[in-house]
């Protein structure tokens, strides 16, 4: 990721696609939603906690599966802490500003994910 450090929005993107990921790598099939569908008023806290409430079965769905989704899965949820936020997630409807963030940070974690993961993601 390009930013030596990233602000509370960019962070919260990137966490929900890194639990994207981790969805896809439970259940074959499936697509994430694309960066510019959080280009308007929504609540950071409200996106995650949805996807994060879903965590501990995905995980075991991912080690069902075995093999290299598993080993993807293990790497994607050693990485959650350092996508947290410093304090909280961010739980205020997004401005312009925060909405560009958001999606910033959701549109890099994804590409990162599908060059590392590729067809493991499809």
């Amino acid at each position: 990721m390009t930013d030596a450090k990233p602000n509370a929005h960019t962070l919260s993107g990137r966490l929900l696609a890194a639990l994207w990921t981790l969805r896809l790598l439970a259940a074959s099939g499936g697509s994430p939603p694309g960066p510019e569908e959080f280009l308007s008023k929504k609540v950071p806290k409200q996106l995650l906690d949805e996807e994060l409430s879903h965590l501990a079965d995905r995980l075991l769905r991912a080690r069902e599966r075995g093999g290299e989704p598993w080993k993807a899965a293990v790497t994607v949820h050693r990485e959650l802490p350092d996508l947290l936020p410093p304090s909280r997630l961010p739980h205020d409807t997004m401005s312009p500003a925060e909405q560009a963030a958001f999606s910033a940070g959701y549109a890099e974690r994804l590409a990162h994910d599908r060059k590392e993961f590729g067809e493991l993601l499809d």
